[in-house]
């Protein structure tokens, strides 16, 4: 399946098939329209992620197409062409802008080729069939409160775009799920992560390593399995591993999900409740399922600084997680002073931008060896 979907309209037929042709090139699923009728007809069912529109023609004109496009709630990227007048196109590009459209450029005819490759290179969305490539995996450390040591690392997957630079997987989880590559993806980064932990141990650091459990991956055959043999193959005892699992992933199979979470926690996995009140916020997953650890979702945990709402549900998430004997990791945490407030909260381990950006995996071992903690010298209550 391909994902990226160019949808292109121009009235000259030698101009048309030049820019599906480059359209082609630069790996796009190409539709041609030669008229606004066309154009609308194949805009209703193809769903273009860019649109390369001409603003003139015998039967309307790209002002009139740009309001409907507005109507119609179009988010895809719109590239505007014409050879009648620069000023029209500005105030065409001025209009589409102004309505709310996501007007990428404006290009005066003739369309130079190297000039629209370079925008719909920049345009193109990855293509996650050749992910294998290109995924990499980012550590975030994750340090204790009390002392500021470094306790574990969270495994991000990052997507490496030639063109877009560092993807996070909102750029991409959306089309791995689209292509049914979740569970591949998931495998890659579990995979990864374990034998990067089993890499720090080797160099003298008894590290945890975290990371997210997809529902691709989480109701696959044969999780656990896979799991025990990767920590078997790197000699990487089953402590060290945390998966996290968000409540939206945990109620869409919930008895599945307690058999598969029950049996990786018997083998000494740790479990941890991701995001949670961002989703189902089912207190029953709490008490029912073998989580042992609950993460604070880093929207209430950096806002708590600065909103009195998010400061009330940090200190019900972390009273709650105590009273039910769970680990506390809060994420987000960008100052000292946040960093203090959550110590007197009872809160055990936390990460952010006050300790660390995510990292490459070759920058670890570099950065471990440089880390000073930054632990507030000062532990008060007066927040709580």
């Amino acid at each position: 399946m391909i994902a990226n979907r160019l949808l292109i309209l121009d009235d000259d037929p030698n101009v048309l098939h030049f820019l599906a042709e480059v359209g082609r090139l630069a790996r796009y699923e190409v539709k041609a329209a030669e008229s606004p009728a066309q154009f609308l007809d194949v805009y209703e069912t193809f769903n273009p992620s860019l649109i390369v529109l001409d603003l003139q023609y015998s039967d309307g004109d790209g002002i009139e197409l740009l309001t409907y496009l507005k109507q119609s709630h179009c988010t895809a990227p719109i590239l505007l062409i014409s050879g009648f007048d620069a000023r029209v196109l500005e105030t065409a590009r001025r209009v589409g802008i102004a309505s709310g459209l996501m007007i990428v450029d404006a290009l005066v005819k003739p369309v130079q080729p190297e000039a629209l490759e370079q925008l719909l290179d920049a345009h193109r969305e990855p293509e996650i069939a050749d992910w294998a490539d290109d995924l990499t995996v980012f550590y975030q450390p994750k340090v204790s409160v009390a002392d500021g040591h470094v306790v574990g690392f969270e495994a991000l997957a990052r997507w490496i775009h030639p063109h877009r630079g560092i993807l996070t997987p909102d750029h991409f989880i959306p089309l791995a799920e689209e292509m049914g590559l979740m569970a591949a993806l998931s495998d890659h980064v579990l995979g990864r992560a374990i034998a990067d932990c089993a890499s720090w141990a080797a160099a003298g650091h008894d590290l945890t390593v975290a990371v997210n459990l997809s529902a691709a991956m989480l109701t696959r055959d044969r999780l656990l399995e896979r799991i025990v043999q990767d920590l078997h193959q790197h000699r990487l005892p089953a402590t060290r591993l945390t998966l996290e699992v968000t409540e939206t992933v945990a109620m869409q199979n919930p008895s599945l999900t307690l058999a598969t979470l029950g049996r990786l926690r018997l083998r000494g996995i740790n479990l941890s409740l991701d995001d949670f009140g961002t989703g189902y916020s089912n207190l029953g997953l709490l008490h029912r399922m073998p989580f042992n650890e609950l993460k604070i979702d880093k929207g209430f945990v950096t806002d708590a600084g600065a909103n009195r709402e998010s400061r009330v549900i940090v200190r019900t998430l972390a009273a709650l997680a105590q009273q039910l004997g769970l680990a506390t990791v809060a994420e987000g945490v960008e100052d000292v002073e946040l960093w203090e407030w959550l110590h007197a909260l009872g809160i055990e381990q936390i990460q952010g931008y006050a300790i660390a950006r995510p990292m490459p995996a070759e920058h670890v071992l570099d950065w471990l060896s440089r880390y000073v903690s930054p632990q507030p010298h000062r532990i008060t209550s007066e927040a709580v």
